[in-house]
């Protein structure tokens, strides 16, 4: 059986270190991906008032960017060869 300090250090490290990186990452990503003053508030809000639904939310639903759909459509021609 763990020991609770040993319990605490494998929820840090596995749980609570993994979604502060993806909470950090989706609102980096928030300011830089182009998108109206509007949307970029709304989704600041929402990803910090809720973190961890607001940031797969945010990475759900977003517009990917046309640099991101030219990576996906030349990864697909080169899956397709």
């Amino acid at each position: 059986m763990t020991t609770p300090i040993a319990m605490s250090t494998a929820v840090v490290v596995f749980i609570a270190i993994p979604v502060a990186i993806a909470w950090v990452a989706g609102l980096v990503d928030i300011f830089r991906h182009p998108m109206p003053t509007g949307h970029r508030v709304f989704w600041i809000l929402i990803v910090l008032v809720f973190p961890i639904v607001g940031t797969l939310a945010y990475f759900t639903l977003r517009k990917p960017t046309e640099r991101e759909v030219r990576a996906a459509q030349a990864a697909a021609a080169e899956r397709r060869r």
